[in-house]
């Protein structure tokens, strides 16, 4: 594990002002990657905007970390329909080309 692609959740937290608790359970919820170097929780960088986007829907809605898990699905979901939709937009312009 290389440091220089993590930083410390006591970093994130004291930068953002939340509790490192709330990263540790968005953890068990899923919604994120932990890894942990020498007892300190650490987080991937490629997981700091899904992170950003987590604490302020918290911040900013107070959506609890059950909603956040609801809300991280639905966004999911939607970005799917968006790339299949895109697909398909795609396939018919090949047949419009015809």
């Amino acid at each position: 594990m290389q440091s220089k692609k993590y930083i410390s959740i006591k970093q994130f937290c004291e930068k953002h002002d939340i509790e490192e608790s709330f990263v540790l359970v968005l953890q068990e919820y899923e919604l994120l990657q932990l890894q942990f170097k020498k007892q300190e929780a650490m987080v991937h960088y490629e997981e700091l905007p899904l992170l950003e986007k987590m604490v302020r829907l918290h911040q900013e809605l107070h959506i609890n970390p059950e909603g956040l898990q609801v809300v991280n699905q639905l966004l999911q979901q939607v970005y799917q329909l968006q790339q299949e939709v895109t697909l398909l937009r795609q396939k018919l312009d090949l047949f419009d080309d015809l």
